[in-house]
C-alpha cells in the first residue's frame, strides 16, 4: 500500500460525535498517540465528502487494541455513493483478531475497476468487549497507484468505443 497516494486532504471530513479535544482533526495529525473519540450511542461514523467524483482504492485506519481495548471497533462497514442518500455497502469487515496498527479496507482490486465516489461513509457499529465509544487513531483515503492513474488519464489501451468505457469503472 506504500505506492498508493494519500488523497485524504482533498475531502471534507466529519464525524458523528466527538469528545472535547478528541475531534476529527486527530484523524489527520500523523500522530498515532492521539485519536478521535466518539461520544454517544452506537453506531459511530466518519463521513468523507469529495468535491469531485474521486477514484478510490483503499481506506486505511490506524487502530490499536493494546492501547484502546473496549474502545477498539471490531467491525467496520464502508459505504460509497454520490451523496449520503444513495450509498451502497462496498466493504463489510469483521476483525478476526484484535487490530494493532494499520488496517487496510480495500475498495478496489489492483487489476480491476476502481471505486468512483463523491461520498464515503465509514460506520463503526460494534466494539470489542461491548464498548460504547470508539477510538480511531489515524485515517486515510488512498487513491489509485500513479501508473494506474496515468493509464486512465492517457487512455493507453487501443479501445476507444463508448461501450468499452461504459465498463471502465464501477459506480
Amino acid at each position: 500500500m506504500n505506492n498508493l497516494p494519500d488523497i485524504s486532504n482533498q475531502a471534507h471530513w466529519t464525524v458523528s460525535t466527538s469528545k472535547h479535544g478528541f475531534g476529527v482533526s486527530n484523524l489527520h495529525d500523523n500522530n498515532p498517540d492521539t485519536f478521535w473519540q466518539s461520544d454517544g450511542q452506537l453506531p459511530h461514523s466518519i463521513s468523507i465528502k469529495f468535491p469531485n467524483r474521486q477514484p478510490i482504492h483503499t481506506i486505511a485506519l490506524y487502530l490499536d487494541y493494546d492501547k484502546d481495548e473496549s474502545y477498539t471497533p471490531c467491525c467496520v462497514r464502508v459505504y460509497a455513493g454520490t451523496s449520503k442518500y444513495d450509498m451502497q455497502l462496498v466493504n463489510d469487515h469483521q476483525f478476526t483478531k484484535e487490530p494493532r496498527g494499520w488496517v487496510h479496507l480495500r475498495l478496489a482490486d489492483i487489476s480491476g475497476p476502481l471505486l468512483l465516489a463523491h461520498f464515503l461513509y465509514i460506520e463503526l457499529p460494534m466494539n470489542y468487549e461491548s464498548g460504547r465509544d470508539v477510538h480511531v487513531r489515524l485515517a486515510k483515503v488512498l487513491g489509485p497507484a500513479p501508473k494506474e492513474e496515468k493509464f486512465r488519464k492517457e487512455r493507453i489501451l487501443p479501445f476507444t468505443t463508448e461501450e468499452f468505457y461504459m465498463y471502465d469503472t464501477l459506480r
